[in-house]
């Protein structure tokens, strides 16, 4: 037993450090160590955000709703941005990391975290410095349930992960539906509940909108930021069992694309 246990966390350790090492050339090729370097991580969700904010800082409110227009699209855009920028990435993923699967430790799976990672933290770190400064200048108050946002931003990672497993898996020897990722994503948006709570909706609509996971983040997002925000339309189990789909498909999806990879 002892034995086992110690060559099962040898091989954690191990898995951890092609990770690490997959994190840093990613980032390495990625934005380079010139002008701001690795800021450039955080640097460029942070410009695309502050757009967004900035254009709702001139609306006077949503809806008649008492959240501030400011932080809702900030919330809304850089939650979204996570699931864009994985999903985006997920896209040719082992196309453009061919000559590292001469190693045997590296797997596609090692691939689609280290780009998870990068992703989620740059547009995670991005929500944070947008928020405080939010916060500071008199836009927004303090999260009115921080655990709940934090659920929420971990949630949509782990969401956009699974996707994008199965992302890799099919676009993979497919570049004409490799192409259709990103318009995908665009046309998203406006159905991910990011940017208009369920609560605005006709009943109709609501009953369409659930269905999407997303949906789910974002209100569990607003629940934990705002004190007026609705808790009517939480479904733990729901987003749970979706992750759970979309990660048991994809891990299949990438087990069957290693026997298609000729080195």
């Amino acid at each position: 037993m002892k034995a086992a246990t110690n060559s099962f966390y040898r091989d954690l350790t191990l898995q951890m450090d092609v990770i690490g090492a997959l994190v840093m050339r990613e980032l390495h090729t990625r934005f380079g160590r010139s002008n701001i370097g690795y800021l450039w991580l955080i640097g460029e969700p942070l410009l695309l955000a502050t757009v967004i904010g900035t254009l709702h800082a001139f609306q006077p409110g949503h809806f008649g709703s008492t959240m501030p227009p400011v932080p809702f699209g900030l919330l809304g855009y850089c939650v979204f941005i996570i699931f864009r920028g994985i999903i985006g990435r997920a896209e040719g993923v082992v196309e453009g990391n061919l000559p590292l699967m001469y190693h045997r430790m590296i797997s596609v799976l090692n691939l689609s975290v280290a780009r998870a990672v990068i992703e989620g933290a740059g547009c995670t770190c991005s929500l944070i410095i947008l928020m405080s400064l939010a916060i500071l200048l008199g836009y927004a108050d303090l999260p009115a349930r921080p655990l709940y946002l934090m659920l929420a931003v971990a949630w949509m990672i782990l969401l956009s992960f699974a996707v994008g497993l199965n992302v890799s898996a099919f676009t993979f020897g497919r570049p004409t539906l490799g192409r259709l990722v990103h318009p995908v994503c665009y046309f998203l948006m406006p159905l991910s509940g990011g940017f208009t709570a369920v609560a605005w909706l006709t009943p109709d609509l609501q009953k369409a909108m659930i269905w999407n996971p997303m949906v789910c983040l974002f209100e569990y997002a607003r629940y934990g930021m705002f004190e007026g925000a609705s808790d009517q339309f939480l479904f733990p189990g729901y987003v749970n069992g979706s992750i759970a789909f979309f990660l048991y498909t994809g891990l299949i999806g990438i087990r069957r694309l290693r026997n298609r990879i000729h080195l």
